[in-house]
């Protein structure tokens, strides 16, 4: 297989050559050279993007029982469609035994599929160290609310084979801050979200080594004061970077403009928090013992309430939207799911840009028109078309 096309972050035009599952060649064309599109007609090619936060898609949750390989696989060549080709498994507060056996599926899976290793970078834990109340709570199940306990942690990372990369939490929980050293130092990144902290607890969460806010401005009270709350805290800390879900329906055009004045570009990163209702008729539906309303415009809530119950749209979306609002330009805004989320969790060169020798990942787009989201022409992993031609 071969793909032409403008690298969306030098602006080179390049052809990729893919033999079997991996990258054969990368040709840079000089100008003048005979290419199949005129630069200006091109589409652009990157390795992929890379979503940090997945909790399941095509009617598959990842911290459901019974996840196989079959499953997982389903969910993978789902998101080709939205042009995302790595992403972590997203598992959220449950009991102790079910996310230890939904971290277990996910790696055995990942241990027998070359897509599924691939794919899935590794295992963010959103919860179940995180708020009681109402609104930081979210979509969360109150029942399996409590406070960081590292020997789980350690029974969870024990059944993922060490693929645990992110743990989000409460930093005001009892434990936390102890508990975010001890993460920190074995390389998995505590990230603060579903809080209601003061000021002084997100100090010492990041003193500790908290590295990121989870789908910042989300996962809140409903009101809160004006200047002294835990959003302006994280919006201010530079030592924390911050993702968020810009879908149009979790943060309106303003705060995404506002949010990327503050944190900077280089801080940021798109995340879809796609849930596995995603997709689904209009109607209100069971996530476990919570009611959860698919509404007709496609965004997920809890039944009556204004309180959103994860994504229901996906990166492609969320890249057309916050170029719109921010007025980045599209190979800044990429760069948010692709170079961004790469330093941050310790991925290769091979996932932002195209290497010999390297899985072969791939996603063939072109600027966002009428739909609001990107044209997604061609995703590729590991050689594997799954989604275009």
């Amino acid at each position: 297989m071969v793909y032409e096309g403008i690298q969306i972050h030098t602006n080179e035009m390049i052809r990729v050559h893919i033999q079997g599952d991996s990258i054969e060649a990368v040709e840079r064309l000089a100008p003048g050279k005979k290419t199949v599109a005129e630069p200006s007609d091109a589409p652009y090619l990157c390795p992929g993007f890379i979503d940090l936060q997945i909790n399941g898609f095509a009617g598959i949750d990842y911290s459901s029982k019974g996840l196989g390989r079959q499953e997982i696989e389903q969910v993978i060549r789902a998101l080709g469609s939205s042009g995302t080709v790595r992403h972590l498994a997203t598992i959220i507060t449950g009991s102790r035994d079910r996310i230890t056996e939904s971290c277990a599926a996910i790696a055995s899976v990942r241990r027998k599929s070359p897509l599924a290793r691939t794919a899935i970078a590794g295992i963010h834990i959103e919860g179940p160290y995180i708020s009681p109340l109402d609104g930081p709570r979210g979509a969360h199940d109150k029942k399996h609310v409590r406070n960081p306990d590292y020997e789980e942690f350690r029974e969870w990372q024990e059944a993922a084979e060490g693929a645990i990369r992110i743990v989000t939490l409460a930093p005001e929980t009892e434990g936390a801050i102890d508990f975010i050293a001890k993460i920190s130092a074995e390389g998995v990144i505590a990230s603060i979200g579903h809080t209601a902290a003061s000021q002084e607890a997100i100090s010492a969460a990041v003193a500790a080594g908290a590295r990121l806010s989870t789908h910042l401005g989300n996962g809140s009270n409903a009101l809160i004061p004006r200047l002294k709350n835990y959003i302006w805290n994280q919006l201010a800390e530079d030592r924390l970077s911050a993702s968020i879900i810009a879908d149009g329906f979790h943060l309106p055009d303003d705060v995404l403009k506002t949010f990327a004045r503050a944190k900077g570009l280089e801080r940021l990163i798109l995340v879809s928090d796609v849930a596995f209702l995603a997709g689904s008729p209009p109607g209100v539906y069971n996530w476990g013992d919570i009611e959860v309303e698919v509404n007709r415009d496609g965004h997920l809530s809890l039944k009556g309430t204004e309180f959103l119950a994860g994504a229901g749209h996906l990166l492609d979306r969320s890249i057309a939207r916050f170029a719109e609002a921010t007025k980045a330009s599209l190979a800044q805004t990429i760069g948010l799911c692709t170079v961004t989320p790469a330093r941050l969790i310790g991925l290769p060169q091979e996932t932002i840009d195209f290497v010999p020798g390297t899985p072969a990942c791939l996603t063939k787009f072109r600027p966002a028109h009428d739909e609001g989201k990107l044209t997604i022409e061609t995703c590729v992993i590991s050689g594997e078309v799954v989604y275009g031609r």
